[in-house]
């Protein structure tokens, strides 16, 4: 890559993480350059991550191929207004803004833009993100591939349709504090029972971990894998047993429903 040929515009926890990704994949920090009003904030990402930095939007953009939008979804459009003299149709536009659609982007511009919208989650800050992505069709295949590849340095990317990003926003991007939730029930349940606080948490986290980790190599599906753990009379059954009768599946599968219909509504209000 050229020198400065991706702009992140935005230095919070997911501008740092995409930062940090990057980086941690090899990449030359001179090929980076953040864009962030915050003194304190640009200051520690130049010395962490030896990049370049400016305090605004301006004409050394344009170098930068690749232009990436992180930052909160109320201050998007005065993004897209102070990038829309030096943004051509060879630059790739990528926005993870929670909300904002492709169209509202493309509206703000009188000329054809190449924009993909990403979702990642909070396991970016640890390169193991679900990161979500649709683009509109003025993006070219190499274009896709450069959006994938710099995704891909803060964990996995699924393709999935626009209209699909509310559901995605309910279970991938909400679903880490619905797991969260669930860790921290486990470690009470130890804690109850009589073990430690702190090795109670510690196999709450580990039994996570490797429960997911299980499903992800052997891509087995959960039904099947459970049916491994649980032994007829067994202490599993009794406890699946409890979870049924307490409505555990249809309560996180409405957490899902209610965290995505009010992701519609935020996008419906952001979109206007």
């Amino acid at each position: 890559m050229e020198e400065n040929t991706i702009a992140v515009i935005g230095g919070g926890n997911m501008g740092s993480a995409i930062i940090g990704g990057i980086i941690a994949q090899g990449n030359n920090p001179a090929d980076i350059l953040l864009i962030e009003p915050l003194i304190p904030v640009r200051e520690k990402l130049e010395h962490d991550f030896n990049i370049s930095t400016s305090e605004k939007i301006q004409s050394s953009i344009k170098n930068c191929s690749v232009m990436i939008i992180a930052v909160k979804p109320g201050v998007v459009k005065e993004i897209l207004k102070n990038l829309s003299p030096f943004l051509a149709k060879d630059h790739l536009l990528i926005s993870i803004a929670a909300g904002i659609s492709i169209a509202y982007i493309e509206k703000q511009f009188t000329k054809d833009v190449s924009v993909v919208r990403s979702m990642p989650n909070i396991a970016a800050r640890v390169g193991k993100a679900a990161v979500a992505l649709c683009r509109n069709n003025i993006v070219s295949k190499a274009q896709l591939e450069t959006a994938h590849t710099i995704m891909k340095c803060i964990g996995t990317v699924i393709e999935v349709d626009e209209k699909q990003m509310d559901a995605v926003t309910g279970l991938s991007g909400s679903g880490p504090a619905f797991i969260f939730h669930m860790i921290e029930a486990l470690a009470e349940g130890g804690v109850l029972m009589g073990i430690p606080r702190e090795k109670a948490l510690e196999l709450a986290v580990l039994t996570a971990h490797g429960s997911a980790s299980y499903l992800k190599e052997l891509k087995m599906h959960p039904a099947l894998a459970k049916e491994f753990v649980t032994t007829p009379g067994g202490t599993t059954i009794e406890g699946l047993l409890t979870l049924e009768e307490g409505g555990f599946k249809s309560l996180v599968m409405n957490a899902v429903k209610s965290a995505s219909e009010k992701s519609r509504v935020i996008g419906l209000k952001l979109n206007e």
